[in-house]
């Protein structure tokens, strides 16, 4: 498994625009050139994060990107879910959809899956924007 470049570009611009003083608003161009991410990227990026609710989008001459709650609230789950979809480490751990598999009873990789998918989920939902803002230097 591994995440995709967006979700990289998205978490650093994240913990960047989390480093500023709380209702700051951010260009994207600034949060841009500071993790050295291209700008056109980034601004599509945070659309997704907009509409997943995890920044305010702000027009005008001031427009730009604000956090839409406070750092330690938002997770780094909320914020790789945003960008990636649902966290699923195989089909069968996907929830209830034509593609999953039916063998989860009978399967012996079943449980091992779900365990490791568990302990990631945990970590990414224990895992605040604040702390990772903080361990930036």
């Amino acid at each position: 498994m591994r995440l995709t470049r967006g979700t990289d570009y998205a978490l650093r611009g994240m913990v960047s625009l989390a480093q500023d003083a709380p209702g700051h608003i951010a260009l994207v161009s600034a949060l841009a050139l500071r993790e050295g991410v291209p700008e056109s990227y980034l601004a599509k990026i945070f659309q997704d994060l907009a509409r997943s609710g995890i920044v305010h989008s702000h027009r005008g001459a001031r427009g730009g990107f604000s956090l839409a709650r406070p750092a330690d609230t938002i997770t780094l789950r909320q914020i790789i879910e945003a960008v990636e979809g649902p966290i699923a480490l195989n089909t069968c751990l996907e929830g209830c959809n034509a593609e999953s598999c039916n063998r989860q009873d009978t399967c012996p990789v079943y449980p091992v899956l779900r365990a490791a998918q568990d302990q990631l989920i945990a970590t990414l939902d224990g895992t605040t924007l604040a702390e990772l803002a903080r361990r930036e230097p």
